[in-house]
């Protein structure tokens, strides 16, 4: 068997190779795309870390906003009434079941 020495950064350095050239031409297509994509959105990242703005946020959007908490209140009395019924339940099939003997 023959071996060939062969570059394992080849691959890096052309990762375009064995591509016909449509294919190339849309592979860079897409990554100028992505990375003009994730260039502005450094930029933004950048400009809203400068300007201080990157950690306010509305508090209404927030997990700890009023709708959050009116969500979770109303989510709590559902499952208390839920709790109560099946209470009530409990305590009307003992009632029967007494009645019974």
């Amino acid at each position: 068997a023959k071996f060939v020495a062969a570059n394992p950064l080849g691959p890096m350095a052309d990762p375009f190779a064995g591509l016909g050239d449509d294919q190339k031409e849309y592979q860079k297509e897409m990554s100028e795309n992505v990375n003009k994509r994730l260039e502005k959105a450094m930029d933004e990242l950048k400009e809203k870390h400068a300007k201080g703005t990157n950690e306010t946020d509305d508090p209404d959007r927030a997990p700890t906003g009023h709708s959050y908490r009116d969500h979770q209140a109303q989510v709590e009395r559902q499952r208390r009434a839920a709790q109560a019924g099946k209470e009530r339940k409990r305590e009307e099939e003992a009632a029967r079941i007494s009645a019974l003997k």
